[in-house]
């Protein structure tokens, strides 16, 4: 049984959701974590494939084959991937950013948005480094859920910046916060496993993307977001991974490995088509 990994965001129920309503879930076996605990997972084969940071791939191509047209990407306002800060981004210079815990993908993303957007060198730490580690601190990254419940609850204080917008106006391109990715030595011992579950993942992405409101109703009371609010959001959601998003993506890990992020950017190595079909 193949085990994948299940990000508990909002982000992420309409696929999960319909894999199970499908039915294509009997066969698998659910993992839940944050983007940061998966990456750690599937890089130690503790999971067998999961919807992963993109910088999770950034920093071992060699271990992974993408899964064709699938990703969690958005070109417009996302709303649950923000930086709060207590002065505009400008001001920024020198001043110490918390970065999330949650996310790699996004960490990166904010400093190479600060870095060759805005030209500001800051220091970066997490929240949980130090009792005090929030004292000084100008501005803060915060993901998912909390993210999208404190916009949605307009609790928002100073200034506040989706980094989907910001990368849409750097790079004219949407961004591709995480991409499906397959442990390369389970693909080599399960092929017919993984055959039947590229089938069921595109199936699932269909249904989806066609019932949000029903699966907005069925979920909103376990997430605590209303339903019309899910649908919205997830309709700022792309969940494909078109030419232009593997444009991002290049672009992406380009700007990563100029700021000594990741060793190189790495060539992208997707599952053969025929696997798929």
């Amino acid at each position: 049984m193949l085990r994948i990994g299940e990000i508990p965001y909002a982000n992420c129920i309409p696929l999960f959701h319909s894999l199970r309503k499908t039915g294509a879930g009997k066969n698998l076996s659910f993992v839940r974590g944050e983007p940061a605990i998966l990456n750690r997972m599937l890089l130690a084969g503790q999971v067998d494939l999961a919807p992963s940071s993109s910088f999770e791939y950034g920093l071992h191509p060699d271990r992974y084959l993408l899964v064709p047209d699938l990703s969690i990407s958005s070109g417009r306002e996302i709303q649950s991937v923000l930086l709060f800060s207590a002065v505009p981004i400008e001001k920024l210079q020198g001043k110490t950013i918390l970065l999330s815990t949650a996310s790699a993908s996004s960490n990166a993303l904010l400093r190479i948005l600060l870095q060759k957007r805005y030209r500001l060198d800051c220091h970066y730490r997490f929240e949980d480094e130090g009792l005090h580690s929030t004292a000084d601190a100008a501005a803060r990254l915060d993901i998912g859920n909390s993210a999208l419940k404190a916009h949605l609850r307009g609790e928002e204080e100073g200034f506040v910046y989706d980094l989907s917008v910001l990368w849409r106006e750097f790079t004219d391109l949407p961004f591709v916060f995480a991409l499906w990715m397959i442990r390369r030595n389970v693909v080599q011992t399960q092929k017919d496993e993984i055959s039947r579950l590229l089938r069921q993942l595109r199936k699932a992405r269909e249904y989806a993307e066609s019932h949000y409101p029903e699966i907005a109703r069925d979920v909103e009371e376990a997430v605590g977001i209303p339903a019309d609010d899910l649908v919205r959001y997830w309709k700022s959601i792309a969940y494909d991974l078109d030419p232009v998003k593997i444009q991002s993506l290049k672009r992406y890990f380009g700007y990563a490995c100029e700021l000594g992020l990741i060793p190189e950017p790495p060539p992208l190595h997707f599952l053969p088509l025929a696997s798929s079909e």
